[in-house]
């Protein structure tokens, strides 16, 4: 049996725009809105798979955070196949879907909430296919704002949030399935209220994860905030964050950073959401690809020696407890890593993860160096020839903590047996490949140092 969805007439013969009470029931739209009629086109729209959709909420909390968005995408379908929005920068020709699919899939989602809504963003659509921009669902949020979950602000407008939405609004008129909304969280792109994020290198290891402290680094400035985070609800998609939005406080010294965290984790209770946020809380810097590598020495220099020693007579946190063990006597807390592009998400959801390698300043006596300028690939390959070398390193200086704390976590970590000198041709993003490729050789930490002249190859 199919479902079929009339949406009538949009505006008097007057050219006034006329208004309807919001709708409670369960046919009310995709999340009990009814807009103003603004179409007499019928839309033949197959029935969702709330079993599939069940199933996928309930497996949320457990899915993996990059790909979290992707499954509930595939499962939960309250108005049809998300397929002709989430390509629908992709140009016919290319394989794209058609204008007329596109539209279809609008009115089945009942996305317009008045008739400026609509005239904005169709009005718009053939301009911007086929390009790197979100233009017509900007529009869309800018006008219809809550009902399309674009508040605080616009910045998350997309053919993935506008899915979201719907599917929040529409399994949150259902008893069987609002209980499980509350357990949905997933990382959202880390862009600015314009919209806009740098585009950020890429890696050959990417841990799923980014943070939760985002550091903005650019050629002007440096910047801290708290990466966010989406949860679902009956009234759409939230946004969860602590202080001042991305890419919130900007700072230039090691007090003013270490004061701008200390501001994004006062508080408490409902009125901050978010991760708890200390001194010893996990960075990642957000760079630009193609900026030089060298200002990523300046981020360090405000970050001091991270990760830092916790010496305490209890575990770490969330160490699980073991029947006759000593507790740790310390841990390392707080690391500084790369932040990558990430893959798992649906088209125009970009994402981030990190490199799993913690960025320092000071090596190890007789740690191995590689000189990196504007060419990564011969640099990994004198990583490759090292590798001997560097084992013999690592382990070397493995079972010593700073102290000499017993039952103390791996201090390669703490103490970086791979040093990378960076040239004056030095990206981010060939930083990232080398970087990304020393996780093949079991290292746990870099210190980048600063080079004092173009090289493009050699280890020393």
């Amino acid at each position: 049996m199919r479902r079929w969805i009339l949406v009538a007439l949009a505006v008097a013969c007057s050219g006034k725009k006329t208004e309807q009470p919001a709708s409670a029931g369960p046919d009310g739209g995709a999340g009990g809105f009814v807009h103003p009629p603004i179409d007499s086109k019928i839309v033949d729209v197959a029935p969702a798979d709330w079993v599939a959709c069940k199933a996928a909420l309930e497996a949320a909390p457990k899915t993996p955070a990059m790909r979290r968005v992707q499954s509930l995408l595939g499962a939960c379908k309250p108005c049809g196949d998300w397929k002709p929005l989430l390509e629908w920068t992709k140009e016919q020709p290319d394989g794209g879907p058609t204008r007329t699919q596109i539209e279809d899939a609008m009115i089945a989602c009942k996305a317009y909430c008045n008739g400026d809504a609509k005239q904005r963003f169709l009005g718009t659509l053939d301009k911007f296919r086929g390009k790197e921009t979100r233009g017509p669902w900007r529009f869309l949020g800018d006008i219809c704002k809550e009902a399309v979950s674009a508040v605080p602000d616009n910045r998350y407008a997309s053919a993935p949030w506008f899915a979201l939405d719907r599917i929040a609004r529409a399994a949150g008129e259902r008893a069987d399935l609002l209980p499980l909304l509350d357990a949905v969280e997933f990382p959202l792109p880390v862009i600015s209220i314009s919209g806009y994020g740098y585009e950020l290198a890429k890696s050959p290891v990417t841990a799923p994860d980014a943070g939760p402290l985002a550091m903005t680094v650019t050629q002007l400035e440096m910047r801290i905030a708290v990466v966010p985070r989406g949860k679902l609800s009956k009234d759409g998609v939230v946004t969860l964050t602590r202080g001042e939005l991305y890419p919130g406080i900007a700072f230039k010294t090691p007090a003013e950073l270490e004061a701008a965290i200390t501001k994004l984790g006062e508080g408490a209770g409902a009125a901050l959401t978010g991760p708890v946020i200390e001194q010893g809380t996990g960075i990642a810097i957000f760079a630009p690809h193609a900026m030089t590598a060298q200002r990523l020495l300046d981020a360090l220099a405000a970050t001091g020696e991270r990760p830092r020693i916790v010496k305490s007579g209890k575990s770490p946190p969330g160490t699980p407890a073991t029947p006759g063990s000593a507790p740790k006597a310390a841990w390392l807390t707080g690391d500084v890593r790369l932040a990558v592009a990430a893959t798992g998400g649906p088209p125009g959801w970009a994402l981030a993860g990190s490199i799993p390698v913690a960025l320092r300043t000071t090596p190890v006596s007789g740690a191995i160096t590689l000189d990196l300028d504007d060419n990564p690939d011969p640099v990994i390959e004198q990583l490759k020839a090292k590798k001997a070398e560097l084992a013999a390193v690592i382990a070397k200086h493995a079972s010593a903590s700073a102290d000499d704390v017993p039952d103390s976590p791996p201090w390669p970590l703490w103490k970086p047996a791979l040093a990378i000198r960076l040239g004056p041709k030095s990206t981010v993003g060939g930083l990232a490949k080398v970087v990304g490729a020393a996780v093949y050789f079991d290292v746990k930490s870099v210190a980048l140092i600063a080079g004092v002249k173009n090289v493009t190859k050699g280890a020393k």
